[in-house]
């Protein structure tokens, strides 16, 4: 399968994936509100950053010898099920003992706590894991078809609890994470299935283990920095703005997460198809003329949002939402940054580059912590912002800085809207 046509397949399949989860979002934040749903998603995103230290970025490794087929797909599948149990217990042993010792919350209880923590640790690990390993057999339908499917269940679940009682908000939020384990579960069985891979159950060899490790501990010093980078922004806006400024924050995080669908779809094909030997002038080539249509569309959106956002996304989300109008036109030209990086970070990716992409992260998180630690006490979440699209920014200029010492590229070129891209969409068409 072409480029372009993986890229159609995913862009089909994913970006309605991902439409999915923006109407469970939407359910979610009216039935919720910006105080209750803030605090939802301030706890997911606490979970995250678990997934990653506990889980030490494992499906990295997992996706770099599985995209360049060095390690048997079956054995990955099941060494992914295997280390996935590990983190499960590792999770629940934890958020026991620091609920026991360390929380102090009525707001929770300890079996809330671990049924939330661990369900989405497990489940998110385990999405990670399988979606990957579709992706590196080239198969981008049926993960995305199985996860719109579930998607659909519980967006047709939930509506029908709004307005029965106050008492079924914490059964929505169970139905939230108790469907995000159910996920990884049905496409870890759906990948075992595909690949007949009981005929294979045997976990990669010493040598291939020790791989996949190191490659991991390379890029788990990445990703702990990228969290920080995205995320940190939660954290300062808890401590020093209302529960509502954090809800309506996130909200904006959220949205602008949305915005970076198209990139992230294109840069899960990227990878596999740059660290399975694709030439890397050719890739570069896709890279700035994928860019230039990004900031086409990011151009289109502002001026729309400029226009329409005050008004949309209290009708969107709710009035409890009224402040998410400013921080979002804030927040657009860092996630056009982000847009643009991480494409860029799948090359170096692909490429064994990953120290590109950790030093510019590194770069782009002193920035953001220094900007939050003085501007977010005064100015709150706006400064927010502001800093965080700063920080993007930076972290994008970096990566563009390495790309320009191997290709002759210049930053202009994100401008320049030619002929030949023009025509090269056109290949994407039926």
């Amino acid at each position: 399968m072409s480029f372009q046509k993986q890229v159609t397949q995913s862009l089909i399949w994913r970006g309605l994936y991902f439409f999915t989860i923006l109407v469970m979002q939407i359910f979610l934040s009216r039935y919720l509100e910006a105080g209750n749903a803030g605090w939802v998603f301030y706890l997911t995103n606490n979970f995250s950053f678990l997934v990653i230290l506990v889980g030490l970025t494992m499906e990295n490794g997992v996706n770099y010898y599985g995209s360049n087929n060095a390690v048997n797909h079956s054995a990955l599948a099941w060494f992914s099920l295997a280390w996935t149990a590990v983190v499960g217990v590792i999770v629940f042993a934890g958020l026991w003992f620091y609920f026991g010792r360390y929380k102090d919350s009525t707001a929770i209880t300890r079996a809330q706590y671990l049924f939330y923590g661990v369900t989405y640790i497990v489940g998110i690990q385990l999405t990670n894991f399988f979606t990957i390993l579709f992706y590196a057999n080239k198969n981008f339908f049926l993960p995305n078809f199985l996860m719109v499917l579930l998607n659909t269940i519980i967006i047709i679940i939930i509506p029908k609890q709004i307005g029965v009682g106050d008492t079924n908000s914490a059964l929505i939020v169970q139905l939230y994470f108790g469907y995000i384990l159910l996920t990884g579960l049905v496409l870890a069985v759906a990948f075992i299935i595909k690949k007949k891979s009981w005929n294979y159950i045997h976990l990669p060899k010493l040598s291939e283990s020790k791989l996949l490790v190191n490659y991991a501990l390379v890029a788990l010093a990445a990703n702990v920095i990228f969290f920080l980078v995205y995320r940190v922004d939660y954290w300062f806006v808890k401590k020093y703005c209302s529960l509502d400024d954090l809800g309506n924050y996130i909200q904006v995080s959220k949205l602008g997460q949305m915005l970076l669908i198209i990139p992230t779809i294109i840069s899960s094909v990227v990878f596999p198809n740059i660290a399975g030997g694709m030439e890397r002038t050719v890739m570069k080539e896709n890279i700035m003329r994928i860019g230039r249509l990004i900031t086409l569309l990011f151009i289109l959106m502002f001026i729309i949002v400029a226009f329409t956002g005050q008004w949309v996304f209290t009708q969107v989300f709710g009035y409890t939402f009224q402040k998410m109008y400013w921080p979002f036109l804030l927040l657009t030209p860092g996630i056009w940054a982000l847009s643009n990086l991480f494409i860029l970070s799948a090359y170096f990716g692909g490429i064994n580059k990953v120290k590109v992409n950790v030093q510019g992260a590194a770069v782009a998180l002193v920035v953001i912590l220094v900007g939050d630690f003085i501007f977010i006490p005064r100015y709150g979440m706006e400064a927010a912002a502001v800093v965080s699209s700063a920080g993007y920014i930076v972290n994008f200029l970096y990566s563009f800085y390495f790309l320009k010492k191997e290709h002759p590229v210049h930053i202009s070129e994100y401008w320049r809207i030619t002929k030949a891209d023009i025509k090269w969409v056109k290949t994407f068409l039926p």
